[in-house]
């Protein structure tokens, strides 16, 4: 009898939980992600999704103001703004991926700033580790500015 009811309270538990979790995902859309990994110093370590409807999510990890998940909104002109950095930098025909310099140097304790957008059926991720054009690092900070994250991870 006592099995049964832990049986029971089992699946009453997984019934309920996965209704919670979704509750606390955005309806919308993943439009952009942002994040930066770790270095041999100081770098701050967070990522970010911004949603369609404005939502943004950040996960603070180290070396940031505020550790672990916090929500906010953004406005739709603040989205535009952001949607409209990655099509003046023609984002979509950038490499994948930087490792080095134009004389193919590189570092090995840079952290990696890796950007996404998907954009009218299509989609790009960046993984900016060392030599990415600086339209790429400067949408990367304008990223961090736009969805108000410098109020969670300080001041890069």
């Amino acid at each position: 009898m006592m099995l049964r009811s832990a049986t029971i309270a089992i699946l009453c538990l997984l019934l309920v939980c996965p209704c919670a979790l979704a509750q606390n995902q955005p309806t919308a859309k993943i439009l952009i992600t942002i994040k930066r990994e770790g270095c041999l110093g100081p770098c701050p370590v967070y990522s970010a999704e911004i949603y369609e409807d404005g939502t943004v999510v950040y996960h603070g990890e180290g070396a940031v103001k505020i550790e672990n998940e916090k929500r906010h909104k953004i406005d739709s002109g603040r989205l535009s703004e952001l949607v409209g950095a990655f099509e003046k930098i023609n984002y979509f025909s950038l490499k994948d991926r930087y490792d080095t310099d134009e004389k193919g140097m590189s570092y090995t304790d840079t952290g990696a700033t890796t950007t996404s957008i998907s954009l009218n059926g299509k989609y790009k991720k960046v993984v900016d580790y060392y030599g990415g054009p600086n339209a790429l690092i400067a949408l990367e900070d304008l990223i961090d500015k736009l969805a108000g994250l410098y109020g969670y991870i300080g001041p890069l």
